[in-house]
Order: C-alpha cells, then structure tokens, then sequence
C-alpha cells in the first residue's frame, strides 16, 4: 500500500504538517472509521506518533473519537473546502463541469450571465464548429429573448424585473421564430418555470436548438445559466430529452451545490 506520509529532505519542509494532513486525509469513503492502528498502516507513520496527531485533529475539531477509541471525519473539515471554494469565482467553478458534459456529448456548452437585455458568455466550450459557433467566444454579447440562456436568465426574475428587461431590449426577429411580443415571451417564461429549464429553437438562427438551466446563489437569486447547443437537424428530441437534459440538470445541481458555498 502507498504511504499517505513520505519524508522528504528539502530544508524548507516541515514535516509535522505533513504528518498532520496524512492523518486527515487518510479517511475516505472506504475507511471512514479507524483505530490507530489503521492509521498507522495507511499512512506510515508509528503509531504513537500518530496517536498524537489524531487526538490533536479531534481536539481542533478535525476527528472525532469514538466510544471504541476510533477516529472519524468530523463535519468541520468542510470548512477546509469551504475556504478554497470562496477564493474561486463562477467561472472557475463551471468551467470543469461544462467541459465534462461537452466531451460526453460532443457538444458546445456555455455559462453566460445577464448585463441589461443582453447575455454574455463567461465559459464556453466549444467542441464542434457551428456556423454560430465559430463565431461566439468568452465575451460576446446576444440578446437575451432569442436564446435558452437568456430565458433561463430571466424566467426565475420578478415580473417587474421582467418587463424593465424588456423594454429596454431593442427587439429585432433574428428567424421567423423569433419572439417579439412581451406577452408570447412571458407565455414561454411560464413554460419554462414549470418545466424547470428554457428551450431555443430556431429563433436566433435557424437550425440552432438548445437547452439551459439557471444557476442560483444561496439567496436563491438566478446569478447565471449553462446550456448545452446542438444543431436541430442532427439532434432528436429523444436525445436531447434523455441524454442532453440529465446531464444538465446533473451539471447544474453540481454548480448550484458549489455555488452555495461561496462567501
């Protein structure tokens, strides 16, 4: 077995910290109870030294000992996590996830946020050329009526939120299926709240389909939204339905659950 605790001869290395962190990440789902004597084979250090090193860890509030004189993990190393998650931002957090779901389908997949009427890209993976594809990168800018982000954007917004969005919007028909009348859009914001994610289909650009979800922040308020894009032609509404949407559903709760733990 591979030791967690490997010594090293570097001046500058302090070898009671490794010891400390070997302790503690000794626990993992498959051996999330141990003796001493546990510890001690999986991380390769003596075990009266590691006696030490534990009851420190459960005395900082890192372990708990049992009745039996066992060690757990005790809630508070999320705190550990907790503290790197705040030092990152959304972008950093999406972008692993998106990129995830975009090889597995071998499809684009985007996380934008709304600035007045419009949407912007901050993540995008693009993993096949589209004629709108080549044309998007992290920065642009498209309006948020004709698009499954926007939609996603909005729909969760207070009604009068809604309509100050609108009206600042410079409404153009991009496709013959372009929405441009307030009361149609709300009728698929509806549409969407109920389902719990927003549909593009054809309206930005004919041919162009695509699904999003929104992101929350732990006050509940939309912040942004992801969404995967796919050409209508080559996609069915099967695959779009049982493999495309799980995924981001299952992409969008992994964002949102992080999300929440940001400062």
């Amino acid at each position: 077995m591979e030791k967690l605790y490997e010594k090293t001869e570097a001046n500058y290395f302090v070898h009671s910290v490794a010891k400390g962190l070997a302790v503690l990440t000794a626990f993992d789902s498959n051996s999330n109870l141990m003796s001493l004597g546990d510890l001690e084979r999986k991380t390769g250090i003596n075990k009266a030294t590691v006696r030490r090193f534990a009851l420190t860890l459960a005395d900082m509030g890192y372990l708990t000992v049992t009745e039996d004189n066992k060690f757990k993990l005790n809630p508070k190393v999320l705190n550990l996590a907790a503290h790197y998650l705040e030092s990152l931002n959304l972008p950093d957090i999406a972008h692993p996830i998106l990129e995830r779901i975009s090889t597995a389908i071998k499809e684009s997949t985007n996380l934008a946020v709304l600035d007045g009427s419009e949407i912007v890209y901050v993540v995008r993976v693009n993993a096949a050329k589209r004629i709108i594809g080549t044309n998007l990168r992290v920065g642009s800018r498209l309006p948020y009526y004709a698009t499954s982000l926007g939609k996603a954007l909005v729909a969760w917004l207070p009604l009068e939120e809604r309509k100050a969005i609108w009206e600042q919007a410079s409404i153009e028909a991009y496709t013959e299926h372009t929405i441009t009348e307030f009361g149609l859009l709300e009728t698929c914001l509806q549409a969407c709240r109920k389902k719990g994610y927003a549909e593009g289909n054809d309206e930005l650009e004919v041919g162009l389909r695509s699904i999003a979800l929104p992101i929350f922040n732990k006050k509940g308020e939309t912040v942004a939204a992801i969404n995967i894009s796919t050409n209508s032609k080559r996609t069915t509404e099967e695959k779009i339905n049982d493999l495309f949407l799980p995924l981001l559903k299952d992409g969008a709760e992994e964002i949102n659950t992080l999300v929440s733990m940001l400062g």
